[in-house]
């Protein structure tokens, strides 16, 4: 045999050598494939067994591949709503709305209190992860109301500070320019003050100011505007379904104003918003083109006269309605990957982090917390006899283990020197000679009364109270 790297012989016995990849190197000849860095000890095969890789490179091509996977993953995913969990359809003339990096489809930007559609702020609740409109928020949490309300007006003046500086040189072509350009890092002239400027910036197409963390934006034909911005040029009232838009995405007319162009007889189609002249298919109070009508999933073409089911007042076609998962957390559908855990299906966001200390399982309904760990409510049981503690209102813990008092007392309590039986913690304990005794046990051996607190003497038979001696 000979050295890979140098291919001189190995002399038996006297070379150290180290075997990679099914190849045999000198000690002092194998280095990095990468980083041409000298072995140390910790060298390990690439995941092809190709490459000999130090300890560095090793995590870098992990990193590299993980970051790679999550790319092609989020590629694959389908596009769906954050209301209703629906995917969207790439052919709708209705517009989306984004906030807080969720796209929903033009109705179900809904407060979770009230279920009607929010016209104004947007208000979160952290601690259930749910959002509000202003007044149902005001009555759910007045302090938080007043707080995010504050929060929300300097971050606009932020935004405003922000683009008003840029507009004193810029135009509004060189302004869309700019803040599409990724590459400000090393720019001197841009305002620290902006959050995030290492990012793109993404702003409003109306009236080019960026949005500020928590605004409400609207999305049509691949622009996005502030929800107040995105108005019709007839009403003047902000565009929450169909709308038309001229060439440069300036102006805006909702569906109310299309309306009026055609005469009150004329039908318009709820999902194209153009007249319908030949056959329509009316559903649920809705009227559509037959090449309109189609399943809200796979949108594939739908026949009234066939059987579908209704889901967030969208029809499914037969075929979904029997494919399709849905998450046992959320009870949205699965529309891309998800987990599948004890006969259960869970989007990956969804799937409890929180594991029973007891079985291992994953805990996906209401569990118990106990001396920092998490259990099932029926793994939660004495560790000795094995009885279920949901109910127990007096609790012991050994390695962290829980114990049922009578275990605790049969296992760990001190026992009495007289009757050899456990003490029970709830329980006096009387120490004589560093021995404890139940408080009935340590007695006079002469009348057999409980000794207790008085004076006693001993001798030869024993312990004698004060009036026996």
């Amino acid at each position: 045999m000979s050295c890979a790297k140098c291919e001189r012989p190995f002399r038996h016995g006297t070379d150290d050598t180290i075997t990679i990849n099914k190849k045999t190197y000198h000690s002092d000849c194998l280095s990095c494939d990468k980083c041409s860095k000298a072995y140390d000890g910790s060298f390990s095969p690439d995941d092809l067994d190709k490459e000999a890789l130090c300890l560095e490179c090793t995590q870098s091509e992990r990193t590299k591949k993980t970051q790679e996977n999550s790319n092609t993953e989020s590629k694959n995913a389908v596009s769906q709503c954050g209301g209703c969990g629906l995917p969207f359809n790439p052919a709708s003339k209705h517009i989306t709305k984004r906030y807080n990096n969720k796209e929903y489809h033009h109705n179900c930007l809904k407060c979770q209190q009230c279920e009607k559609l929010i016209e104004g702020e947007i208000y979160d609740d952290d601690k259930n992860n749910k959002i509000y409109c202003g007044s149902c928020f005001k009555s759910h949490d007045k302090q938080g109301f007043q707080k995010q309300t504050q929060q929300k007006e300097q971050n606009q003046q932020k935004s405003v500070r922000f683009a008003e500086k840029l507009a004193e040189t810029l135009n509004r072509d060189e302004l869309a320019a700019y803040y599409k350009n990724e590459q400000r890092d090393n720019d001197e002239s841009f305002p620290m003050e902006y959050p995030n400027n290492h990012q793109r910036i993404q702003f409003c197409s109306a009236c080019m100011l960026p949005f500020h963390p928590g605004s409400r934006v609207t999305q049509a034909q691949d622009k996005e505007y502030h929800y107040e911005c995105f108005c019709c040029e007839k009403c003047r009232q902000p565009i929450n379904g169909v709308f038309t838009m001229n060439p440069d995405g300036s102006k805006f007319k909702c569906g109310s104003c299309l309306q009026k162009n055609y005469s009150s007889s004329t039908t318009l189609c709820t999902e194209c918003d153009l007249p319908i002249e030949t056959s329509r298919i009316d559903f649920n109070g809705r009227s559509f083109h037959v090449e309109c009508f189609t399943c809200a999933l796979c949108h594939r073409r739908l026949n009234p006269s066939q059987t579908f089911s209704l889901h967030n007042d969208q029809p499914w076609c037969h075929q979904c309605e029997t494919d399709t998962k849905y998450c046992y957390t959320c009870g949205k559908p699965i529309l891309s990957s998800g987990i599948k855990c004890e006969g259960h299906d869970y989007h990956k966001e969804c799937f409890p982090e929180s594991s029973c200390f007891s079985c291992g399982k994953p805990i996906t309904t209401a569990g118990i917390t106990y001396e920092g760990h998490d259990y099932h409510t029926k793994c939660f049981k004495c560790s000795n006899c094995h009885k279920l503690l949901e109910n127990e209102k007096i609790l012991c813990v050994n390695n962290s283990k829980p114990l049922c008092v009578v275990c605790n007392d049969e296992l760990f309590a001190k026992r009495c020197t007289k009757c050899g039986k456990a003490i029970p913690a709830n329980q006096k304990v009387t120490l004589f000679d560093d021995k404890p005794f139940h408080e009935q046990c340590f007695q006079c051996v002469k009348c057999h009364r409980p000794i207790g607190s008085k004076k006693f003497y001993k001798d030869q038979r024993g312990l004698i109270c004060s009036n026996c001696g």
